[in-house]
């Protein structure tokens, strides 16, 4: 397994487990951040330090920093 942040632009894959802070975990899977819901990388370094991934349909910007603790197969 790796992290959401290792992912490469386009590629696809499909979260495991979301392992964050209470607070944060909750906002992630309020969102669609859940396991067994897939997840592409859009876009990468922009803003600050944030990319842009795809997940039901919608396109959501995270900072780099929340997604080293979710992991993905």
């Amino acid at each position: 397994m790796r992290s959401l942040n290792e992912l490469k632009i386009n590629e696809e894959s499909t979260i495991v487990s979301v392992n964050t802070d209470t607070n944060i975990k909750r906002r992630l899977m309020d969102i669609g951040f859940v396991k067994g819901e897939k997840v592409k990388l859009l876009l990468k370094n922009f803003g600050d330090n944030m990319r842009a991934y795809k997940i039901k349909n919608t396109v959501m910007a995270l900072r780099v920093s929340d997604t080293k603790n979710i992991l993905i197969k």
